[in-house]
């Protein structure tokens, strides 16, 4: 009777492995398939990417911006000398400059680096 639980018990585990392996087989085979399709996808993606581009760069192209121009009966031209007004940025240094390069003595010194710049929107009611 030992030799009949022992054949049976090697019967159970025999099956039990089979089945592991024929499941890993079948999951190996799902994700190939897997990747298979992905890779298609990127290829489709990447053509779809590559002929968007050139339609960009050919929109761009100065023969296709002036015929543009010319459809829309746009004159545009570049501004004359008296036309342009140069604007240069005064240089004012002061006191109120030199006391803002000096730490801030409270607790959120470190968050003040990440400020760059200020943007204020402007309304557009006019």
């Amino acid at each position: 009777m030992t030799s009949s639980k022992r054949t049976f018990s090697f019967l159970i585990v025999g099956t039990v492995l089979l089945l592991f392996y024929v499941h890993e087989q079948v999951a190996m085979f799902q994700v190939s398939y897997s990747i298979e399709k992905k890779e298609r996808q990127v290829a489709r993606l990447s053509e779809e990417y590559k002929t968007a581009k050139f339609r960009v760069a050919r929109l761009r192209s100065p023969d296709v911006l002036s015929k543009r121009m010319k459809k829309l009966s746009l004159d545009l031209t570049a501004p004359k000398d008296r036309e342009v007004i140069k604007i240069t940025k005064p240089q004012i240094v002061s006191e109120q400059t030199t006391k803002a390069t000096v730490p801030a003595p409270f607790q959120f010194q470190s968050w003040l680096h990440l400020i760059k710049e200020a943007q204020a929107k402007t309304s557009s009611k006019g």
